[in-house]
């Protein structure tokens, strides 16, 4: 028991900090962030000026650790979609999935901005992947739907009887006119 101590209280000790999900969330979200503004003239020139930056938000983490735990993530995320696409496997969930997703549609090392054939040009929009996901509207459920449908039905139903009332009102006017001719 005195060993664990002095362990403890020695400098040489390395605390183990493991990773939480919410860490981990935070560390993709950052990566997310930072990742547009690496490069030339921009806020930072490689991603180790990057990764600094995302371990001095974590808190507690060196840049190392972060770059480590990213790519620790990326591979069971690889072995994961490896073994969902092996017939007769079970499927494993893919952590951080969403996270993934968001960083997978910035990297334009994947999609190029521009995209040059013999034939056109293309040149791809510049999107801002984590506003129009805040942005988007929100699914509707089944039962909100219906309930919508069924209220423009109940609008509809209430404008043709007005305009059937507004027609058998005219006739009617019609009638009395020609009847008081005679």
């Amino acid at each position: 028991m005195e060993e664990l101590v002095d362990k403890a209280e020695s400098p040489s000790y390395k605390q183990v900090n493991l990773w939480s999900d919410g860490d981990t969330r935070m560390l993709l979200d950052l990566y997310a962030k930072y990742l547009p503004q690496i490069g030339p003239l921009r806020k930072f020139r490689n991603k180790k000026e990057m990764w600094s930056k995302v371990a001095e938000e974590v808190g507690n983490k060196s840049a190392k650790q972060c770059e480590e735990r990213y790519k620790t993530v990326l591979r069971r995320k690889k072995l994961a979609v490896e073994n969902n696409n092996t017939s007769g496997s079970k499927r494993q969930k893919i952590d951080f999935e969403e996270e993934l997703f968001q960083i997978c549609n910035l990297d334009d090392s994947i999609e190029p901005e521009i995209q040059i054939s013999s034939q056109k040009i293309i040149k791809r929009e510049q999107r801002d992947i984590l506003a129009s996901t805040s942005t988007s509207k929100k699914k509707q459920s089944v039962q909100d739907t219906l309930l919508e449908i069924a209220k423009l039905n109940e609008e509809a139903k209430e404008r043709r009887h007005r305009e059937k009332m507004e027609a058998i009102k005219d006739m009617k006017q019609s009638l009395e006119r020609l009847f008081q001719q005679k």
